[in-house]
């Protein structure tokens, strides 16, 4: 099956072009907002998150990009695993954040410590996916033993095979806390950036997550050079190596500096998942994606385009 363009109805692209750049500078605006009055930044950020992630939950519902990406009540219960293990790995990842803040604050304030946030912010963007997108690129591309493992490990967020907003969470937990977690607090908070910074990274950060997983034929134009958004992370989530790139995951400059850029405006993938689904379990048989990491099972070879077993 090939991917082909996608027509939409002139409500649809309205819709489609307005819903990002409304919600993405909303979210950076009542964030400013919140540090200018000096709003408890943890409320602030469950209201900015929360408030967008029904919004987009309700869009995708009425204008989804394909009918048969939609949420179903049984991927909801497999998502509902997910998201169950993720509040624990997510707790453990704040209890070493914990202490990596009270490290920081003894060894006094970081070298970026003083920046004003329109520098501090963009720098943080640009550190964390550089680590990111190496580490992300290693897993896809890399099949040496430990390569093999952390693809593993990664492969349960590539299992689903529709894309909407609340299968953002599907992953594997120690993925989400080895990876994820361990390189936003662990990287960022090491290096000193302020905590009106960091605010501000995490909203823009949580922002672009609910939309990579956007079931909605979003047109963001000139922004995909910007930031990861709907049309890029969805190619990420092709199940055909020669597209499934774009590793970056808040910002694409890297994938453009390291060639692994895949923009095709207006055309959606053809089919979403792995490209040989049979050689891994379903995503909702939850214990046997737990444990696929630690079995000697398939993984993605270096070429990025085939499958072998180890």
């Amino acid at each position: 099956m090939e991917n082909v363009e996608r027509k939409i109805s002139r409500t649809e692209y309205f819709v489609a072009r307005a819903v990002y750049p409304l919600f993405f500078f909303g979210a950076i605006g009542v964030a400013l907002l919140a540090l200018d009055r000096g709003w408890d930044l943890g409320m602030a950020t469950g209201i900015i998150i929360g408030t967008m992630a029904v919004a987009l939950i309700l869009l995708e519902a009425v204008f989804p990009a394909k009918a048969e990406w939609r949420m179903t009540f049984r991927s909801f219960l497999r998502d509902a695993k997910y998201i169950a293990s993720g509040v624990a790995t997510g707790a453990a990842a704040s209890a070493i954040g914990a202490v990596l803040a009270v490290h920081v604050a003894g060894a006094g304030a970081g070298p970026v410590a003083d920046l004003p946030l329109y520098v501090a912010v963009p720098l943080a963007i640009l550190v964390f996916d550089f680590v990111q997108y190496w580490v992300h690129r290693w897993m896809h591309e890399t099949s040496w033993p430990l390569g093999g493992f952390m693809w593993r490990l990664h492969v349960a967020h590539h299992l689903p095979d529709r894309v909407y907003v609340l299968m953002h969470p599907a992953a594997h937990p120690l993925n989400d806390l080895l990876v994820r977690q361990a390189i936003n607090i662990g990287l960022i908070k090491l290096i000193g950036f302020n905590a009106d910074a960091i605010f501000l990274f995490s909203v823009i950060t949580v922002t672009g997550g609910l939309f990579s997983h956007f079931n909605l034929d979003v047109r963001a134009g000139f922004m995909n050079y910007l930031f990861v958004s709907t049309e890029l992370h969805r190619f990420h989530h092709s199940a055909a190596p020669d597209e499934s790139k774009n590793y970056g995951v808040v910002t694409p400059f890297w994938d453009i500096v390291f060639g692994t850029f895949v923009y095709r405006p207006g055309v959606l993938p053809a089919r979403l998942g792995v490209e040989e689904p049979a050689l891994y379990p379903r995503s909702e048989q939850y214990w046997k994606v737990f444990l696929l990491p630690f079995r000697r099972t398939a993984r993605r070879a270096a070429s990025g385009d085939a499958m072998q077993g180890v």
